[in-house]
This record gives structure tokens, sequence and C-alpha cells, in this order.
């Protein structure tokens, strides 16, 4: 079977869209599909195969309220390039970017089964937006499949009020076996020598909350525990990216570590020697890095946003800063009651995320449609 994905970003470029696609994208491959990726051009990638899965990239950015950034000509030849594709199915992950909004208005042209991955709809609200959504039901109408990582979360409900609930297939997101094996010693690598240690994985941008993380860090006024940031600073406007503001407080507290660059082993291993995951992200989906932290056995302290309820019997749910400090706080000094949260997470994990049942729904889905 020939499966083309298409996503904004992809390997090398870190993040959560990009790491979704990459894990099903080479899982599928291991299984036997050829699976192409399209996606915009990055300055960092060499390779135009990774891992077995074809990479075809365009010149091309924004989405289509805010403009899609390219020439016409590459615009033509990235929808030719779905048109003319010998796919027998097309995947778009996620909406509100350019690879899935010049996907829409050629989407009866398209031979291939045609699958959504609406992640979301993190504009839903907006004003700005509200064209946009206006006419995205018809385009809904013609996709084969629309999949949604949860029943409880304004995608799916969005879908069912306008008449797309046959179209409508749940699969969660998850994390991957990698988490099973032992650590590498993070803490030793990058010189963490508090007997605890916090982290936040996300890139820096200021809707996912790495300030109010801080704050909160601040209020839990200990010396024996070190909050670690690893995400990537993929903007240089300050009006963006929160990166300068959380290395400032790098300088006013010796306690807080931001890194950027960490290979994701490493990445993996920060999780394994984590003592908590505090999340103040604003804009979500199904948090990936919930069930990275469910397969690492850490304990998921989070502002409410995405689908975090659909699991609110695995996780701790704050409102303010204050919260997450005192429940923080709490659970650094209960040793048991943090290992069992980190145990009943682990394995709903086991049984419901791990990215090889996740991969086995997507090809089910797949021959389904075929």
């Amino acid at each position: 079977m020939h499966i083309l994905f298409t996503v904004e970003f992809y390997e090398p470029r870190k993040g959560g869209a990009e790491e979704v696609v990459r894990q099903l994208a080479e899982r599928l491959v291991g299984r036997g599909h050829v699976v192409t990726v399209a996606t915009s051009v990055v300055s960092e990638r060499i390779e135009k195969t990774i891992h077995g899965v074809v990479i075809r990239e365009f010149q091309l950015s924004g989405n289509s309220v805010k403009g899609v950034k390219g020439t016409g000509e590459e615009q033509k030849r990235y929808q030719d390039f779905l048109i003319s594709g010998d796919f027998d199915v097309m995947v778009n992950y996620a909406a509100q970017i350019w690879c899935t909004d010049l996907a829409f208005l050629i989407l009866e042209r398209i031979k291939a089964k045609k699958v959504f991955i609406p992640c979301g709809y993190s504009r839903l609200r907006s004003s700005a937006y509200k064209t946009y959504f206006d006419a995205l039901p018809g385009y809904l109408k013609l996709y084969d499949t629309l999949v949604y990582m949860s029943s409880n979360y304004q995608d799916y409900i969005f879908g069912e009020q306008y008449g797309c609930a046959d179209k409508a297939v749940v699969i969660p997101n998850g994390a991957g076996e990698e988490f099973l094996h032992d650590s590498l010693g993070f803490k030793k690598k990058y010189g963490i020598t508090t007997p605890k240690m916090a982290i936040t994985v996300a890139n820096h941008y200021f809707a996912k909350g790495h300030l109010f993380v801080i704050n909160a860090f601040k209020k839990m006024r200990r010396d024996d525990t070190t909050l670690v940031i690893i995400g990537e600073r993929l903007s240089s406007r300050s009006w963006y990216s929160c990166y300068l503001m959380c290395k400032l407080n790098t300088f006013l507290n010796p306690h807080i570590k931001v890194l950027q660059n960490i290979p994701r082993e490493w990445v993996v291993s920060a999780y394994q020697e984590a003592d908590l995951f505090l999340f103040g992200s604003q804009i979500e989906c199904a948090p990936l890095v919930m069930y990275e932290a469910f397969a690492s056995k850490t304990p998921f302290i989070t502002t409410e946003v995405g689908n975090i309820r659909d699991h609110e019997e695995m996780i701790k749910i704050v409102k303010t800063s204050h919260e997450m400090a005192r429940i923080s706080n709490y659970l650094l000094d209960n040793e048991a009651e943090r290992k069992s949260v980190a145990e009943k997470a682990h394995q709903l994990w086991q049984a419901y995320h791990t990215w090889e049942r996740i991969v086995e729904q997507y090809e089910d889905m797949v021959y389904k449609l075929v």
C-alpha cells in the first residue's frame, strides 16, 4: 500500500506533530508499506529518505487565513503532486496549515482515499478564522475518514454537529516502547545535581506555558529540585517565542535549566529520571507529552487543555500556578503517592497507548478504506 502523509514540518525538525507522523510513517514502512511525507523545506534536512520514509519538500508555509507563503507555481506543484501521485491513501495531518488548506481546494480531484486528522482546531473560537470554519464542513464531507484523538474534544464535536459522524474514527495518541529501555544517565550528563528533577518538554512558544511552569516552580521554593525545560527555539521573533524569557530565569534561579538540541534518546532519559512533568500549555489536542509521561512513569501535572479530562484519574489538573506548586510539593514529599499515580498511568499506556497498538489501528483503517 502506498500512503501519503502531509504535515507542516517533519524530520529532523522536532515537535509533537512531527513525532506523531514520524512514528506512524516509520512503523508503516516497517510493516511493508510505501510511505511518503509531503512537508515544508527545512534547512537542516539533508537526507530525502529517512528510515525508509520518502520526503517530498515544498517551499511553502502559512495557511489560507494568514496567507500561504510561496510562489503560485510552488503551490500548483504541490497540488499537482497530490492529484497525480500514485497513492492509495492520503492523510492530511492537522488543520490551519498550508499543506491541508491547499489540499482542501482540490479534494474532488484526488483519486486516493482521503483521511483527515484535524488535531483539535486550535483557532475554532477565533473571529479571524470564522470564514475558515464556516467553509470547513463542506470539505469534511469530501473525506472518506476523519480521525480524532478523543471523542470529547471540540474537533470531534464540530464534525458531529455538521453531519460527519459516520466518517469519524477515534484513534488516540501514544508513546513508544523506547521508554521501557534503561535510562542513559541524563542528570549526570547535563549536570543536574539536586536529588529531584521536574521537567517540561515543549518548544518555545508562549502558548506552551513555559512561564506558567516557571512561576509555579518558583512558588515551590525548593532547593532539592531542578526544573529542566527541554525544547527548541523555533522563532527569533520575541513576541512569538518565550525562549529569551525562559533563559533569563536560568540566571535568576540556579535550579532552572533550559536545554535545546537534545537528541531524542536523551530526552527519553530525562523523562525516565524525572520525578514530575509540569505542563502549562494553553493550546493542545491530545498532548503527546502526556502519553510519554505515562510511558516513563512520570507523574503529570497540567493545566486543563485539550483532551486531558479523558485521563483525569491518572493526572493532576490545575488552574493556577499556586495550585501546581502545591500539588508538586505534595507529590515530591510523598513518594508512595507519586509512584502510585505514575504506575496507574503506565498501565493505561501499556493497555491502550503504545505506538505499536496505535499503528495497528491506522493500518486496519487503511485496509478497510482500500
